[in-house]
């Protein structure tokens, strides 16, 4: 069977990456509704008394998901089993879901 529908129970989330330029790093992990459940911040977007996931190890670098799935999960922001994947992977998995329709009728 295929993913229909797998971001209306709350699997999927997107990372989109906001700001990467000149030592600053700005992104946020979307839910299918477009709502933030988590922000990265690296570099000159630290405060001053601040760590990055990346300083603290929890991701190898701003692109590692692996490392950033795994850290969302150990803080329950995401539930177990759940992805994270790229904007553009995110948003034409909506797009897919979004034209899905399933088929209703008699003996289904």
């Amino acid at each position: 069977m295929g993913n229909a529908n797998t971001h209306q129970d709350g699997q999927t989330f997107g990372y989109y990456i906001d700001l990467d330029e000149r030592g600053d790093f700005q992104a946020d992990v979307r839910n299918a509704q477009g709502q933030t459940v988590f922000e990265v911040r690296a570099g000159n977007s630290l405060g001053e008394d601040e760590s990055s996931l990346i300083e603290d190890g929890y991701m190898r670098d701003t692109h590692d998901l692996d490392g950033l799935t795994s850290y969302l999960i150990d803080l329950q922001v995401i539930p177990a089993g759940a992805q994270v994947m790229t904007m553009s992977d995110f948003e034409a998995l909506l797009e897919e879901e979004e034209d899905y329709e399933p088929m209703d009728g008699p003996g289904m």
